[in-house]
């Protein structure tokens, strides 16, 4: 049986003639230290010692904020160690932002050479998917030690080491940028939304389109006076891939299926589940919807559809926090909905209002999807630029 050589599909011209890469243990190439958790005791709110960062979900944060603080220092790691879930879901990979004390869910690596340490963190980048095939099963995956420095890591000399790091880190570069500019959008909407909808207790907002400032006060009513309030009769069970009509489950996300149930103008949102109070959608056309899904439609015909759905995605989560005892909320009940309070102006002021803030949600839109190309991008450039190692 010949040997498979180690050869990227993707190569720089000048290292063509390179010839095969090496693939020594990670544990040759980088320190690796596994995270040790100190005394909850220790733990404080008032910034006192390290950050602590324990897992997953503070890698995915991108460890800008860390939660916890910890005065009894035990694994440590410093600014610009790689980070490594090593417990479900197991791969995700950051640089550190902080010098830190790190619990068991997360392993801190350090290249041995320093030029490699951007080769490494963009290969375990690119490795993360690949994971799930060492981690071992049980009610929480994970990789131990020994799997993270037995990993063979494909490597070339250090110049090429250094071109793909460098081409992948300025892609990286171009998506933290494109990732700014869409928060800003996000926050220019939310600011441009506080000032054309009225403050709690007030009847006017702060900002009106010229040809609306003498037009008055904007009436207040309830959901159930403007329009009618349903849920839907199918199973997430019932999607298909590919289907032809959008299918509003209890999430952001919109599933497809075959079978519409409503056709025409309405606004949706989860009844329980995860980001219960927290997910919309706005359609006008054919649709179906799970029977924990609230729909709001038929409204009246001085009443513009899509600006009520602005309305009330900016409020709604608020009036549920408000109205539930906890932190977190289980579910929406009916009257939460048909008895919210919102106020509206003219027809022709919300139907301008709507447009200004669609418009910026097609720029929001637009930007997410330039974001994905990117990292699209990006995937397949590590597909090609990186051999496959067989686990």
């Amino acid at each position: 049986m010949s040997k498979v050589k180690i050869i990227p599909d993707l190569r720089f011209p000048e290292f063509e003639n390179e010839g095969e890469w090496d693939k020594p243990k990670l544990s040759s190439v980088s320190d690796v230290i596994m995270g040790s958790s100190p005394s909850s005791l220790s733990y404080n709110e008032n910034k006192i010692g390290l950050p602590l960062l324990q897992g997953n979900a503070d890698i995915k944060n991108r460890l800008s904020t860390p939660r916890i603080y910890t005065t009894e220092i035990t694994k440590e790691c410093e600014i610009g160690d790689i980070l490594l879930s090593v417990r479900a879901p197991v791969g995700t990979v950051a640089k550190s932002l902080h010098n830190a004390c790190i619990g068991r869910g997360i392993s801190a690596l350090s290249a041995k050479k320093p030029n490699s340490q951007e080769y490494i963190y963009q290969w375990l980048f690119s490795y993360e998917s690949s994971w799930a095939k060492i981690s071992q099963g049980g009610t929480f995956d994970a990789v131990n030690s020994d799997d993270i420095k037995n990993l063979l890591v494909p490597i070339p000399k250090p110049k090429e080491q250094q071109k793909i790091a460098s081409c992948l880190s300025s892609l990286d570069e171009v998506i933290a940028a494109h990732s700014q500019k869409l928060e800003l959008l996000k926050d220019h909407k939310k600011g441009i939304m506080q000032n054309l909808f009225p403050q709690e207790g007030e009847k006017v907002p702060k900002y009106r389109f010229k040809e609306f400032e003498k037009d008055g006060e904007w009436v207040e009513t309830t959901i159930e006076q403007v329009a009618k309030v349903t849920t839907g009769n199918k199973d997430t069970q019932n999607k298909v891939e590919n289907g032809k009509y959008p299918f509003f489950v209890r999430s952001q996300t919109v599933e497809r299926i075959n079978s519409y149930s409503f056709d025409g103008e309405a606004i949706l949102t989860s009844g329980d589940g995860v980001g219960v109070g927290k997910n919309f959608h706005y359609i006008n056309g054919k649709f179906d919807f799970h029977q924990r899904v609230y729909c709001i439609y038929d409204f009246l015909n001085d009443v513009c559809g899509e600006f009520v759905f602005m309305f009330f995605s900016q409020h709604f989560n608020e009036r549920v926090m408000k109205m539930s005892a906890k932190n977190s909320v289980d579910s929406v009940r009916m009257a939460m909905i048909t008895e919210m309070p919102i106020c509206l102006p003219s027809k022709n002021e919300q139907q301008k209002i709507a447009s200004c803030l669609s418009s910026l949600d097609a720029l929001i839109t637009a930007q997410v999807e330039k974001i994905e190309q990117l990292k699209l991008h990006k995937k397949g450039l590590m597909q090609g630029m990186f051999p496959k190692i067989e686990i």
